[in-house]
Formats: structure tokens, sequence, C-alpha cells
């Protein structure tokens, strides 16, 4: 019986929150009489679920009825709760787990690009001083033709002394 009123909760509440809206519409000509008449089908079947189940409940244990659908009410915002905390936790690992996922999917894409990359800087540095020491060695050649020496290579620190 608790389950079944749990289940209703649902129904009651929007049942409740629509009539005002409803009677004003109706009153105003802005719904069908068809529209307005099955709205009261509705409301009388959710009234008499409310009835039937406080009638069972009083069969079960007198006085129940008075509070029955107290009860129901803090068992489905209890339930609703824990489902909507279990709902964030699920999505919060989901979003970890994506995020991990994403990291792993990039991380192979962005080590190959920064391979590349770091292999063509390594290239040009290599570039680089291979240049530079066949430039210096030119450089030796003319500097040392014939077994001479550059003019003045010497000569400077000789004269220090």
């Amino acid at each position: 019986l608790m389950k079944r009123c749990i289940a209703d909760i649902p129904i009651v509440t929007h049942i409740q929150k629509e009539s005002p809206g409803m009677n004003k519409l109706y009153s105003q000509s802005m719904c069908s009489v068809k529209q307005w008449r099955s709205y009261q089908a509705a409301e009388a079947m959710v009234s008499a679920e409310v009835d039937e189940v406080r009638a069972e409940a009083d069969e079960i244990e007198p006085g129940w009825s008075q509070v029955i659908w107290r009860q129901a009410m803090q068992y489905h915002n209890m339930l609703k709760q824990r489902h909507e905390v279990e709902a964030k936790a699920m999505a919060a690992q989901a979003e970890k787990r994506q995020a991990e996922e994403d990291k792993v999917e990039v991380d192979p894409e962005q080590k190959k690009k920064d391979d590349a990359k770091a292999k063509e800087v390594a290239a040009e540095k290599a570039a680089a001083e291979l240049i530079k020491s066949e430039e210096r060695e030119k450089e030796s050649q003319k500097a040392f033709k014939d077994g001479s020496m550059k003019k003045g290579f010497l000569a400077s620190s000789t004269k220090k002394k």
C-alpha cells in the first residue's frame, strides 16, 4: 500500500499544481470543453485513488489514513533526493571517465605532434650546428693555408710578453 501511495505522489502533486491554472483557463474560455472534461475526469480519478488508499490504510491499521499520505510524501522526497544524488555521482563519474578517455586519446595524438615538433627542432639545431662547424672548418682552412699561420695570430701574444 505504501509503494502504491508513493507511486501516486507525482500524479497527485501534478493535479494539485495544475488545478488553479485549469480552472482559470476554463473560466476565461481559453480551453475547450473537451479539455476541461478530460481534466475533470483525471482529477476525479486521482481523488478516487486517494480515497481508496485512505480506506485501505484504515483497514490495515485504524488511524493510518490520517498520516499515510504524509509518510508517502516523505518517502517520495527521500527517494527523489537519493536518486538525484546517485545521478549526480554517476554524471560526475562519467565526466571524469570521459575526461580521462579524452586525455588518453589526446595524449597519443598530442605526443605524436610534440614528438614531430621535437624532431623538427632537433633537426634544425643539428643543421645549424653542422653549418657552423663547416663555416669554422672553412675559416680554419683559410687561416692555415699552405701550412702558414694567419697574420697576427700569434703576433699579438708575443708582443705582450
